[in-house]
């Protein structure tokens, strides 16, 4: 596939909004390629990433210190869902 810049040009305001959306259409595909390859190591990743969260907000904020995180940090990651890294 040709480079987004070679189409559009360097100067082209659409040059890098294109590039963006190559990308993230790229990354997309690699995600949805694990998932349809290896169904089962998904399954089993996102099984553990969930009980790995459930157990993050179990922690109090002294155990939250000993790993070196803040409670805000803690709880942004225990709050994402189980297919987001």
């Amino acid at each position: 596939m040709a480079n987004v810049y070679q189409v559009y040009g360097n100067s082209s305001p659409v040059a890098p909004l294109a590039a963006l959306m190559v990308d993230a259409t790229a990354a997309a595909l690699d995600g949805l390629r694990t998932v349809t390859i290896n169904p089962i190591n998904t399954l089993v990743r996102f099984q553990a990433r969930a009980q790995q969260r459930r157990q993050l907000k179990g922690l109090d904020d002294r155990m939250l210190a000993d790993i070196g995180l803040t409670r805000k940090a803690a709880d942004k990651e225990a709050n994402k869902p189980f297919w987001m890294a």
